[in-house]
């Protein structure tokens, strides 16, 4: 990696200090997949770390844990702190998450010396550090959802990437400086947005490309709840393909292997790599509405219903969705089903769905994002680009 300035090329190469969080599955993706974009533009030097995690791992295990279960055992009380945190009032001194990981990232800032911090999770003590020591570092915020929970605003952040225009709308109205906000979209894979053989893969899986394709993806945990009991009503209302990813819920996976291990239309997985290959191949798709799956689901426009959103950034993706007419909301198994049905039979209601959410989708976020840190980084250091 080079800067050139007025005076010809100068050898620097750029230092990333890329941040994440390991509660769920979404922040990871981005930043792994950030990380690889950043590879690709010869931008090698990424340090790379799950702050929280590695700053106190024994408690951010134990909220890991907590974390998981919520969604299906303490929606209500995940629902209060979240949106309890994304007002002024606030259920907890609002200074213990701003120190939270503090002596780590410090250590880390001191001896990596990054040219820019790229946060991918809502984490207030990034910019906390930068207010309070003075560092003359930028620091980005790759926001993850389609709505922006408070912990991702603070006045030292010096550009956000979001998902639509509508949020980048949202934060200029909450204040944040218009230059500042950039609508990229949500990084994921490159693979969600390459075209694929729908027949090829329906062969590859054995599956009929004459009968409708419904997938079910429970999460990367397993969360989803009522799964056996929608499967079964689907089956008795149609003659219909389902496949169901389970995530790494084994238990899961394992009862319902058991429970329709003699119906050659219901196909049952675990944790998969293959995401991009199950959405291609489905008519619609049931999921929960997190941020990143979808963001995939708009790149391989998949017809999308959203199920049992938990209060807090699902609920809030789900209600900008609905909003948009770019997904159906069902929070109850008889209405899910009824939903699933109409839509599989209505191919008019899933060409509305799919020509909405062309409208929200934004292709090639990564390299967007990529392209935009290698110019403010230039820019900070007085170079007019990088050459790679």
């Amino acid at each position: 990696m080079q800067f050139i300035c007025e005076g010809g090329i100068v050898e620097k190469k750029m230092r990333i200090l890329l941040l994440t969080g390991s509660y769920g599955n979404g922040h990871l993706k981005v930043s792994n997949t950030l990380k690889k974009a950043f590879f690709q533009h010869g931008l090698t030097d990424v340090m790379e770390s799950d702050l929280y995690y590695d700053s106190h791992p024994l408690l951010t295990k134990a909220s890991k844990y907590l974390y998981i279960k919520s969604f299906n055992y303490g929606k209500k009380i995940y629902g209060l702190l979240y949106y309890g945190g994304s007002r002024n009032k606030r259920f907890f001194d609002i200074d213990i998450m701003n120190n939270y990981g503090m002596k780590k990232l410090s250590g880390m800032v001191e001896k990596w010396k990054p040219d820019i911090i790229v946060n991918t999770f809502p984490m207030p003590v990034v910019p906390e550090l930068k207010r309070k020591t003075g560092i003359q570092i930028p620091i980005v915020n790759v926001i993850t959802d389609f709505k922006a929970h408070k912990n991702w605003i603070h006045r030292y952040i010096d550009r956000y990437y979001v998902a639509t225009e509508d949020l980048r709308e949202d934060l200029i109205n909450a204040g944040i400086p218009e230059n500042r906000v950039k609508s990229t979209g949500i990084p994921i894979e490159p693979q969600f947005e390459q075209p694929a053989d729908r027949n090829q893969l329906l062969a590859t899986y054995g599956l009929t490309g004459q009968k409708p394709v419904i997938l079910i993806a429970t999460g990367a945990y397993g969360v989803l709840k009522d799964i056996e009991g929608v499967i079964k009503k689907i089956l008795e209302n149609g003659d219909y393909q389902i496949i169901v990813i389970c995530g790494k819920n084994e238990d899961l996976k394992n009862n319902l292997s058991a429970k329709f291990s003699e119906n050659h239309n219901v196909r049952i997985f675990g944790y998969t790599n293959k995401m991009d290959e199950m959405m291609k191949m489905a008519t619609v798709m049931i999921t929960k509405p997190g941020g990143i799956t979808l963001s995939e689901g708009l790149a391989v426009q998949v017809p999308m219903l959203l199920y049992r959103a938990v209060p807090g950034q699902e609920l809030e993706n789900a209600k900008y969705f609905k909003k948009k007419d770019a997904a159906i909301v069902a929070n109850r198994p008889d209405q899910l089903v009824d939903h699933v049905l109409r839509l599989i039979r209505d191919e008019q209601e899933r060409y509305k769905l799919i020509n909405n959410m062309k409208k929200i989708y934004s292709p090639n976020a990564a390299d967007v994002i990529c392209e935009d840190v290698m110019a403010l980084v230039g820019r900070k250091q007085g170079f007019s680009r990088f050459i790679s």
